[in-house]
């Protein structure tokens, strides 16, 4: 059933539970931070396909799809993850100063006191933190550090996060062979012992 695989430009905005009534309506988990993501008229990728958003009902959770018309239809698109691209999340969902999406982090070089640690690879949320989950650099590989580590995503570990083309530690060859549109920095402190403990 599922025909579509999911695009490397693709970001999860919701999550498709069980279907109530007979006309389609389903429930949706959130699983961006973004709540105005979820508008009527919005067009969402699938694995299913294409899922025009008829209509949301923010306070129960509870949406219909134009293309979803009747119970039947909408037990075959139960646990389907709805997704915008990246381009379209920027649009559509305004960042406040100094926050990024988890997009754009992901790829991002870890650098403590000048020395680059690892590669953000994915990022994860356990009970309200965020954390991200770094392949540590293979320098430190070959000093027989471990090949991944955690950070929290908070104040006490990150001190900024600069665009890579805005860096000093990087020339401008080495911004371009980066494979994302604006690679980042993020520095940190304390991660260097949160590696070591490992």
């Amino acid at each position: 059933m599922f025909g579509k695989s999911v695009q490397k430009d693709w970001v999860s905005v919701a999550k498709i539970g069980r279907s109530i009534g007979f006309k389609g309506e389903v429930f949706l988990h959130l699983l961006s931070d973004f709540p105005e993501s979820l508008q009527s008229g919005n067009v969402y990728l699938s694995q299913f396909g294409n899922l025009t958003l008829e209509s949301y009902q923010a306070k129960r959770s509870i949406a219909k799809f134009t293309e979803i018309d009747s119970k039947e239809a909408a037990k075959q698109i139960v646990n389907l993850v709805l997704y915008t691209t990246q381009e379209q999340c920027k649009q559509q969902c305004k960042l406040k100063e100094n926050e990024f999406f988890w997009f754009e982090l992901v790829g991002g070089e870890i650098v403590e006191n000048g020395e680059i640690l690892g590669i953000v690879s994915e990022i994860e949320r356990f009970c309200g933190q965020d954390y991200l989950f770094v392949k540590t650099d293979f320098a430190l590989i070959a000093q027989n550090f471990p090949k991944n580590f955690l950070i929290p995503y908070n104040a006490r570990y990150i001190l900024g996060v600069e665009s890579k083309k805005d860096s000093t530690i990087h020339s401008k060859k080495e911004y371009k062979k980066s494979t994302s549109t604006d690679p980042k920095i993020i520095y940190t402190q304390f991660c260097k012992e949160i590696l070591e403990n490992s």
